[in-house]
């Protein structure tokens, strides 16, 4: 044996005897611990890791190394060198920390740590590096159970939430990697599973000979519903501002996974009183909405004692980044490089079509607008109503399938056929009633033959009475979320990005100084802002400014997103090209026979006329029809 491996053996063995609880630093750098840096191939820890662990367990800084690089955002020259006190004091005059000093006594510290930085800027690593210093804690108490006063066999977990199941399974491994290296654990460590790691308390192996460990390590996706019954003494939330909410469900926001893990670490007091329960937000910074921003603000107000919050910028955590890498990512998208680099939040507005050519590709030169449609296929309406402040604009599509641009086959194409708007400013008027853009659109349902509509429930419900009483009752209301409405747009961007759809030239006019054939909805669509809220949210409308506009590019999304969900529910393509028209009738009737299933339709008279009747003697068949349609209105 080797004289450096019979002093490594020497150190670990003489501390794995020493009783001493060690604090985060000690245990991270120590060869019986994570042996970060002290054993071979486990590199260090950077300086700022350092600082947040020091930070958050009020451990004393160090006064006299000047080991923090603080370098350029292309991490190309070096702008500063600090010690660990002089870092806080840069960090708070940047608004950057919302503690002013680290008293270093270990009563004195925050339940919970909000950490904003930068991608690649060792989250994962400082995660894994934090739970497995709690789980050393948890060890050393041998029976936490008792200590906790809670039932003596009820499972402590410490859980840790991702944003999918891929990213959950790499928090997995690095965390039980660090665990089944360190030789700490190696008496207490069960063989781990893809999702969780089981240990045995002191007490576990005494009482039970390992066969029933009480500790519990899970990795998961976010789910609100699978954080609720457990006792968790950390629940740790990776990449949080990129926990999403869905129409289907909100229990995967961050919001709901936050409030499902607070009730869950409340239960974690000392003897003393001393709350020991954590949760540990870390994530790349996303929109100012959301929990994780919320928490953010709070963590700013001079009265909030219970979180700890530091943001920092990728390049300031890890300063060996690559240049070239960190410059190609700025050349990409400057807006997105200061928040997800950067560690800024941003209101993420830019343009929605950032490439003109995206939307282009898809006008198809010499095709023109129809003003009627003789051919029995069916066609679908979307319809943005507005009466006073906004215009009123219908957007009507069809199916078409034809040879696709790469010869690989025949694709499901979705053509405009037609599309208006009307402004009540425009005709002199201060706005427009209900019944007079209900007949309006009605003119068109009998140029074409519409078998879906959607419109926007707000001003729709009150045009719904017309339509169904002029026997159009294939027109919907919804209610236009923002989650519903960044659907129909991200459905419109997936069609343009695939080519799918048909739109046609325009007459060709003279706009600032050039000559063009694109459509005002072209046009419209091109000057559109996207407001990013969360990774799958997204907010698409016209800038605020005078005589732009966002009602044509609505109805066309609404269009096209109805007729996506008939290519998807009906399978219309094998009955929509014109040239084998046959097949047209069945898919239609196969349509119909779907809507007519999720509809009541009626023709009996109402309880009341039927009481008049009666009252009357008037009974079955043998009553005036003059008083039925009087009393219905007919």
């Amino acid at each position: 044996m080797s004289l450096s491996e019979l002093c490594s053996d020497f150190i670990t063995n003489t501390r794995l005897k020493d009783q001493t609880e060690r604090n985060i630093i000690e245990f991270a750098e120590a060869p019986w611990g994570l042996g970060m840096g002290s054993l071979p191939d486990v590199p260090p820890m950077f300086p700022v890791q350092k600082f947040f662990f020091k930070s958050y367990y009020n451990i004393p800084l160090c006064t006299n190394e000047r080991n923090i690089i603080i370098k350029d955002k292309f991490c190309e020259k070096e702008r500063f060198r600090f010690t660990e006190v002089e870092y806080l004091k840069f960090l708070n005059d940047e608004g950057r920390i919302n503690i002013t000093e680290v008293t270093g006594d270990p009563k004195d510290t925050r339940q919970n740590i909000l950490l904003v930085i930068g991608r690649r800027g060792t989250k994962t690593s400082s995660i894994a590096i934090l739970v497995s210093f709690e789980t050393y804690k948890l060890l050393r108490k041998s029976f936490p159970q008792q200590y906790y006063n809670i039932m003596p066999d009820q499972e402590i977990r410490i859980s840790c939430v991702a944003t999918n199941q891929e990213q959950a399974a790499e928090l997995f491994r690095m965390i039980t990697g660090h665990l089944e290296r360190a030789e700490y654990f190696r008496k207490y460590r069960n063989k781990p599973t893809l999702s969780y790691m089981q240990l045995n308390t002191q007490r576990d192996l005494d009482q039970y000979n390992g066969n029933r460990p009480s500790l519990r390590l899970v990795a998961s996706p976010c789910s609100g519903r699978g954080l609720r019954g457990h006792n968790n003494v950390i629940a740790v939330l990776d990449e949080m501002a990129f926990f999403f909410e869905s129409d289907s469900s909100v229990d995967r926001s961050d919001k709901t996974i936050y409030e499902s893990v607070t009730p869950s670490v409340a239960g974690f007091n000392s003897p003393e009183g001393e709350p020991h329960g954590r949760i540990v937000c870390i994530s790349s910074p996303g929109t100012r909405t959301g929990k994780f921003y919320e928490l953010y603000q709070r963590s700013l107000e001079p009265d909030c004692k219970d979180i700890l919050m530091i943001q920092a910028p990728s390049w300031e955590v890890d300063y060996t980044l690559s240049p070239k890498y960190l410059r190609a990512k700025y050349l990409e998208n400057p807006i997105s490089y200061d928040a997800e680099f950067g560690a800024n939040f941003s209101d993420k507005i830019s343009a929605w079509i950032e490439n003109d050519q995206v939307l282009k590709m898809n006008i198809i030169p010499g095709l023109k607008l129809k003003t009627i449609d003789y051919a029995r296929i069916p066609h679908f309406l979307g319809i943005d109503v507005g009466l006073k402040n906004d215009g009123t604009a219908i957007a009507i599509t069809h199916i078409e399938k034809r040879p696709s641009a790469d010869g690989s086959g025949m694709k499901d194409y979705i053509e405009l056929d037609f599309i208006a708007s009307r402004y009540a400013s425009d005709e002199g008027k201060e706005f427009f009633t209900p019944d007079e853009m209900a007949e309006w659109i009605c003119s068109f349902m009998n140029k074409f033959f519409i078998v879906k509509g959607i419109m926007d429930q707000y001003y729709g419900l009150a045009l719904l009475p017309v339509f169904h009483d002029k026997g159009h009752k294939q027109i919907e209301c919804v209610h236009v979320t923002r989650e519903y409405s960044s659907r129909v747009y991200q459905n419109l961007m997936v069609k343009m990005l695939d080519g799918s759809l048909r739109i046609p030239e325009g007459d060709e006019i003279l706009m600032d100084g050039r000559k063009t054939k694109d459509l005002p909805l072209i046009r419209e669509m091109l000057k559109l802002q996207a407001t990013q809220h969360s990774k799958y949210i997204v907010t698409v409308e016209a800038p605020e400014i005078k005589g732009l506009h966002d009602d044509e590019s609505d109805a066309f999304g609404r269009s096209v997103f109805a007729a996506t969900e008939y290519l998807t529910t009906v399978g219309a393509s094998s009955g929509n090209n014109r040239a084998t028209s046959t097949q047209t009738g069945a898919s239609y009737k196969k349509y119909l026979r779907k809507q007519r299933r999720n509809a009541v339709h009626t023709n009996r008279p109402s309880r009341a006329i039927q009481s008049e009747i009666a009252s009357k003697g008037m009974m079955g068949s043998r009553f005036p029809n003059s008083l039925i349609s009087r009393r219905m209105g007919i």
